[in-house]
């Protein structure tokens, strides 16, 4: 059920940078679509109230009004999502947000709720818990959660996801690529990526590239 799979990977920025990729993700929503909205990278960062304005104030330009957020998995069962056509993974800290994914069984639903063709969205550390490993991440994030599996939800075409990308993470890229012999789609703030049954493709204001062993190109 592979080809059936909707994924888009935002870079990290605001929601102005993300823009043309929101618009991609709202079509496959569409304005009577029930998005699920989960801000638990933030646990303990910031108030979930603030979360839930957030998404709110940044969906609203698209016609996406019916938004439902959870901050606490364990409350719920993979049956829970069916009535939704999408799911908002937004950013904060990866570990703690696949720590979480992990305990509750929600990685292992989401992957079956993407494999039927409903949506996932990924935003920074959303974005990199859908690749294939969140090392990706440890430049940027603390794995204050002691996290020892850092295997993704490899939803993002076997590669592994490195957000708030700039140019001079080329060596550490490299690096990676290298180590783990896993190929990296680099994203900036202001880039994205859409994967579907086409394969994947670059939505946004900037480049994003792919690394493999063999180098660096432009999605």
């Amino acid at each position: 059920m592979q080809e059936h799979i909707r994924v888009a990977l935002a870079g990290g920025g605001s929601a102005e940078d993300s823009r043309r990729l929101d618009e991609v993700f709202a079509t496959w929503i569409g304005s009577h679509g029930k998005l699920l909205y989960l801000p638990i990278a933030l646990r303990g960062v910031r108030p979930y109230q603030s979360c839930l304005e957030w998404i709110t104030a940044t969906c609203a330009p698209l016609n996406i009004t019916d938004i439902t957020m959870w901050i606490d998995l364990s409350e719920h069962q993979a049956s829970d999502l069916d009535c939704f056509d999408a799911v908002y993974l937004g950013g904060g800290n990866t570990f703690t947000l696949l720590a979480q994914l992990r305990e509750s069984g929600f990685d292992r639903y989401l992957q079956a709720f993407a494999t039927y063709g409903k949506a996932v969205y990924g935003g920074s550390a959303g974005a990199a818990v859908l690749g294939r490993d969140i090392r990706t991440v440890n430049h940027l994030d603390s794995n204050d959660v002691g996290l020892m599996k850092t295997e993704g939800l490899d939803l993002a075409a076997g590669h592994s996801i490195w957000v708030h990308y700039q140019p001079q993470d080329d060596m550490l890229i490299r690096a990676f690529v290298q180590k783990y012999r896993e190929p990296v789609l680099a994203i900036s703030e202001r880039s994205g990526i859409v994967i579907d049954k086409a394969g994947f493709c670059s939505v946004g204001f900037e480049p994003a590239y792919r690394f493999t062993i063999n180098g660096k190109t432009e999605v």
